[in-house]
């Protein structure tokens, strides 16, 4: 564990290569947190909404998915500018994992805070700030990642305990040909946040299974695991220099009293040296 922060549901962590820094969120405390790696310095912002996911956009400002619709956030004047963009006056509605594929657009599911199923949605948000529904009726959009060659795009909706996998067109940034890769054991503890390593293998965060699991789409098979101090493993990225460094969030949300007494280290953020290589996260390169 790098930082105990205690999130009540850490998430989304963001590398961002240029500043050598990690954003993260905790989502139901609506808190934006930052890692500096190299002189163990953490910060974070508060927001008086749920914040799902963070972004990095190309001209250093971060885009932020908050519960009411999408914004950006300069850190040098603390600014937050609303964009108008997927507005949300639903209060059971909230958003859950974003990530932009390698064209810069932003991918961003929608949840009920409740997790009634088939009551989100998956959207893909282009350059000219333009929404667009990819998969609908979803239930907890979490994992996503591209391959190396940006053909294909692999997707997880929680409940299903399944990966999924869509071809990726790389001009007109849609998906398609859906396919289920392979499905996880639910003793397995269910499949949240996702980063793809170098080799195209699949390193997956398990709430409610304590680990990382790294797996190979090709056959479904466990390659790697990576045991965490805590139950409710959310998602990872890779970061640092050499991008061989796994950054890990956990949570605190539905734990019992009990299970913290054991796993008081829950909602920390955790790093894993990696014998891998990651990719850096893209920017978003919309028009804010």
């Amino acid at each position: 564990m790098i930082f105990d922060a205690k999130a009540e549901l850490g998430e989304g962590p963001v590398w961002d290569a240029k500043q050598q820094r990690l954003f993260w969120v905790d989502i139901e405390r609506g808190r934006l947190h930052c890692h500096y790696p190299l002189t163990k310095k953490n910060l974070h912002w508060d927001f008086e909404e749920m914040i799902g996911a963070v972004s990095i956009i190309s001209d250093g400002n971060l885009l932020l998915a908050l519960a009411s619709g999408l914004a950006t956030f300069s850190l040098a004047t603390e600014e937050l500018k609303r964009l108008s963009v997927l507005e949300n006056t639903d209060p059971s509605i909230r958003f859950n994992d974003g990530k932009c594929d390698p064209n810069g657009n932003f991918w961003i599911g929608t949840m009920h805070k409740e997790f009634l199923p088939g009551n989100g949605n998956l959207y893909k948000v282009d350059h000219q700030l333009g929404p667009t529904l990819q998969i609908e009726k979803t239930t907890i959009s979490n994992g996503m990642a591209w391959s190396s060659d940006g053909s294909r795009y692999f997707y997880i909706d929680s409940p299903t305990f399944e990966v999924a996998v869509f071809d990726f067109d790389n001009a007109s940034n849609l998906i398609s040909n859906r396919k289920s890769l392979f499905k996880i054991p639910s003793s397995y503890g269910a499949p949240d946040g996702m980063a793809i390593d170098n080799e195209d293998m699949l390193w997956i965060a398990h709430w409610g299974g304590g680990c990382v699991r790294r797996w190979n789409p090709a056959n479904g098979k466990v390659l790697q695991e990576i045991s965490v101090d805590a139950p409710h493993v959310t998602s990872c990225c890779f970061g640092g220099k050499d991008l061989n460094m796994l950054y890990i969030t956990t949570a605190r949300s539905d734990l019992a009293e009990k299970e913290l007494k054991n796993s008081p280290l829950s909602g920390g953020l955790f790093c894993f040296k990696t014998n891998t290589t990651g990719k850096a996260g893209s920017l978003f390169k919309g028009k804010v």
